[in-house]
């Protein structure tokens, strides 16, 4: 199994640059991520193995597994899980964690709507 992951200290964040594609790859749909283990309709072509990202921020953490994913050169998580670990300091930990994989291209029905 491969291992890749975010940043995990403090001043460590996930760079502008880095987040904003992360960010602009999850919202045009570039990449999926699903909490099953398969995507609904597509074969996995490949399985890259665990990714993982973990900050401060929410959307720190998941950003950077979208980044990491995309960096191996995925085009969709699955099996989707995050946590968040509280400390006694009162600093909260969120983590991301899934499968990175490829997906086998999408087949054409053939149908017209």
């Amino acid at each position: 199994m491969v291992f890749f992951g975010g940043k995990k200290r403090p001043g460590d964040e996930v760079d502008e640059q880095r987040y904003e594609a992360a960010r602009n790859a999850y919202f045009n749909g570039r990449v999926k991520i699903v909490t099953t283990e398969r995507v609904e309709g597509r074969e996995i072509k490949w399985v890259f193995g665990l990714v993982a990202s973990r900050s401060f921020s929410a959307d720190t953490a998941f950003y950077g597994l979208v980044n990491s994913a995309l960096e191996a050169g995925a085009d969709a998580i699955v099996g989707y899980r995050e946590s968040v670990a509280f400390h006694p300091e009162g600093e909260r930990h969120f983590t991301c964690y899934g499968t990175a994989v490829f997906l086998e291209p999408q087949k054409k029905t053939g149908r017209t709507v």
